[in-house]
């Protein structure tokens, strides 16, 4: 396939060089390297300067380092640009480098004075026994304890994101927008720390969605790629199958030995509350292959992503919107 027969040139995202000098402190949370930045532009200190303290210091940013020889950087930005796409709360993400060290930035979604509480805490304060400190194969992350949690009307909409129509009332109509990204980019990693409320102001929101690195493929070999993309269907090598295998770290009892897949999560949701789905179903519809593309070819050079990686994005885009629209049955 080739991106520039579907639109015209478009420009680059832009990569913030961020500086040599910039301060920063690692963040614990999650498996990769990850720090918060505080430069001289960004005026983390307190001032003594009486002009300073009638306004609040810009919201903190953290810097996540992609890991070697795989696509968790430009995988970010693109599934932030879907996000947007769909009209989804997200994090924002934008390409950066520092010291040589390619990652992507993101402004904290959490207001001055908020506290993200993350679903780990939230399940355990609720659940006797557990396992919030487990990173893997968490079985007790189920999807009725999920959504028996976001059922409630304390849990408001996130902060400051505008409610887009009659369908979506709560945190709840929300969530099942989050779980149709993750059907469709493949986005493996919706585990207990990767979703969450924000406690501010005496109020609680759900959280925008966030990390969405492990997600569109990217961690695969491009001999994979090429493989899987001239396999025809339905061998098992071919991508048609390998989009299916896609798996959602949430699970259906806390007995199984296997989560549900991104299209079973996503179609729980949808028969608790079809409205909803609905909703972020035609939000797909909307979604044009070739705004898709435009967002690959503006990935800069130095994002080192390769014309078979892209491609492979696309077609796995494409077949999961098709499985979305054909199999999530409302």
């Amino acid at each position: 396939m080739n991106i520039d027969s579907i639109i015209p040139q478009a420009q680059h995202f832009p990569i913030e060089c961020i500086d040599n000098n910039a301060w920063l402190s690692q963040e614990q949370l999650g498996t990769k390297a990850k720090f918060w930045l505080c430069t001289e532009s960004d005026n983390c200190t307190e001032s003594d300067n009486n002009d300073d303290k009638n306004s609040d210091p810009p919201p903190p940013r953290l810097f996540k380092i992609g890991r070697p020889n795989t696509g968790e950087n430009w995988a970010e930005k693109i599934t932030c640009e879907l996000c947007a796409l769909l009209g989804l709360p997200h994090a924002h993400y934008e390409l950066a480098v520092w010291r040589r060290q390619k990652g992507v930035l993101t402004e904290s979604f959490v207001p001055r004075n908020g506290r993200l509480v993350l679903g780990n805490e939230l399940l355990s304060a609720i659940h006797t026994n557990y396992p919030a400190s487990q990173n893997y194969k968490v079985t007790d992350h189920t999807f009725g304890r999920i959504f028996n949690y976001l059922n409630n009307d304390k849990i408001l909409l996130p902060f400051s994101w505008m409610q887009p129509g009659a369908a979506i009332q709560d945190a709840a109509d929300v969530f099942v927008g989050y779980l149709l990204l993750d059907a469709w980019i493949a986005n493996q990693d919706r585990h207990h720390e990767n979703w969450g409320v924000i406690h501010f102001c005496g109020r609680i929101y759900l959280a925008p969605t966030f990390d969405h690195a492990a997600s569109l493929g990217q961690n695969e070999t491009d001999a994979k790629r090429q493989r899987r993309l001239t396999t025809p269907a339905p061998d098992p090598g071919s991508i048609n199958q390998f989009v299916k295998k896609a798996k959602s770290a949430i699970y259906s009892k806390k007995i199984d030995q296997k989560p549900l897949s991104t299209i079973e999560a996503f179609e729980r949701a949808a028969s608790k509350r079809p409205e909803a789905a609905k909703f972020w179903l035609q939000q797909l519809v909307d979604i044009s292959k070739a705004q898709c593309a435009n967002l690959f070819q503006r990935l800069p050079p130095d994002t080192e992503i390769s014309p078979t990686a892209i491609e492979f994005a696309m077609k796995l885009l494409e077949l999961n919107k098709q499985r979305l629209l054909s199999e999530a049955t409302l």
